[in-house]
């Protein structure tokens, strides 16, 4: 039997389709992981792009490395399949497209709640009052790799209020945050109006951009370290740079770095 959608999803299918960047999309009730069934598109010579995955419920999300990328009822998560070289993103820049998703959903969030509150974890997380909000895994195709696989996942209406109080004190969602409730369909498409601005702007060397990714930067002064397959970097963070690469002051000097899973130190 086909599933029922629920009305937000229609309308926001039918506003996606006909007044977005979006191709095409795919939704699902239920998937074990966007980010999967994306890559499978990337690599069909005959997909449309840009194109949407999105489903209601993800069950076997990935996060970066090894992590699980945990989704309960209520959280939004969707992924981009996009065509790098056609959006003006070189091979060489493509790192940085999890910092300008995070700068989209930064611009999409703050319709719902004070844009101060918001910041940047560099490379792939967003923060609201100093909890995640938002995680981020870009991929690239393995048979075409000119096309780049972006997942998000946006807490939304999943509530962190009964969970274990290690994870209330790092997530938090809007519902926890918000008085009045916001659906996870009207979240997407602020995402969707965001997304391609902030990549154009990029493309085209916007100076603008390296102010606002510095302003939203949490971990700006912050003692950090830094790892990157075997190397591990301990120092205290300058803030992001003009090409969305971290700095990090060492006992060595300053440091640049453009990938890597960095983790905040006691002081």
């Amino acid at each position: 039997m086909t599933a029922v959608l629920p009305p937000d999803v229609v309308d926001a299918l039918l506003r996606i389709e006909g007044q977005s960047f979006i191709r095409q999309v795919d939704w699902f009730a239920e998937v074990g992981s966007t980010n999967d069934r994306a890559l499978e598109l990337a690599d069909d010579p005959a997909a449309e792009l840009p194109r949407l995955v999105w489903t209601g419920r993800q069950t076997a999300g990935r996060g970066r490395g090894a992590n699980a990328w945990w989704s309960a009822p209520g959280a939004l998560t969707f992924s981009l399949v996009v065509d790098a070289g056609t959006l003006g993103i070189a091979a060489e820049c493509r790192p940085q497209l999890s910092l300008l998703t995070g700068l989209a959903v930064i611009d999409a969030l703050k319709l719902f709640v004070p844009e101060t509150l918001l910041g940047l974890k560099w490379p792939n997380d967003v923060w609201l009052r100093g909890r995640k909000v938002c995680g981020i895994l870009v991929e690239t195709a393995s048979q075409r790799p000119e096309r780049v696989v972006i997942g998000v996942g946006i807490n939304v209406g999943n509530s962190f209020r009964t969970a274990p109080p290690d994870i209330r004190q790092i997530a938090t969602s809007l519902v926890d945050e918000l008085e009045t409730a916001v659906s996870a369909p009207a979240v997407l498409l602020a995402f969707l109006s965001a997304w391609p601005a902030t990549v154009r702007a990029f493309a085209d060397d916007d100076l603008h951009l390296p102010n606002r990714w510095q302003r939203h930067c949490v971990l700006t002064n912050r003692a950090i370290r830094l790892t990157a397959g075997n190397a591990v970097t301990e120092g205290r963070c300058a803030g992001i740079d003009e090409r969305g690469a971290l700095q990090i002051d060492t006992l060595r000097g300053r440091e640049r770095h453009i990938a890597g899973t960095v983790r905040l130190l006691a002081e």
